[in-house]
């Protein structure tokens, strides 16, 4: 008797402390609708990148869907793309769909991610955290998962290193 009473507070009390832990969801619980309504802009061929660039710079996340850290991402990248409407081009490329693209740059772990300012050369221009326009992406990609805001910081160098070239230009 005293064994079923412990049993029984141990059941009601698991049950009454369940869901308490944590306020992130688990990345298994995402329902697989949201994952289909990006905002963001999937990569199939690099020319969309190209003529993004037109534009403005652009944000480009590689991933694929299988990798949680690439679907932790995908929601800030999402809120980044509605922030920097008009004013960048927020995309994405997922290697399981196309690995050439992801070959292209050179990517060896994911999520990477990275701001491409330009076209010189014929090769991309990067923008580094600190500030720097860079030809070496190496030295300008985002491993991981990252917070909204390195990114913003990250677009706001580029928004204003375009505006400065064009100012410059115009001189």
């Amino acid at each position: 008797m005293r064994s079923t009473i412990y049993f029984l507070l141990l059941i009601v009390a698991t049950v009454s402390l369940s869901g308490c832990v944590s306020e992130i969801t688990p990345i298994d619980d995402l329902d697989s609708a949201v994952a289909d309504e990006r905002v963001a802009i999937l990569v199939t061929d690099q020319q969309q990148i190209d003529d993004a660039l037109k534009d403005g710079p652009v944000l480009l996340k590689i991933g694929a869907e299988w990798c949680p850290p690439c679907r932790q991402l995908d929601p800030v990248i999402d809120e980044i793309a509605i922030d920097y409407e008009g004013r960048a081009t927020v995309m994405y490329i997922d290697t399981e769909i196309t690995p050439a693209l992801g070959a292209r740059f050179n990517v060896y772990s994911i999520p990477d991610t990275t701001v491409i300012v330009d076209i010189e050369d014929g090769s991309y221009v990067f923008m580094r955290y600190d500030g720097v326009r860079e030809t070496d992406r190496g030295k300008a990609r985002i491993l991981g998962y990252m917070e909204k805001g390195t990114f913003e910081k990250i677009l706001d160098h580029a928004i204003k290193s375009r505006e400065d070239l064009s100012e410059e230009q115009d001189l």
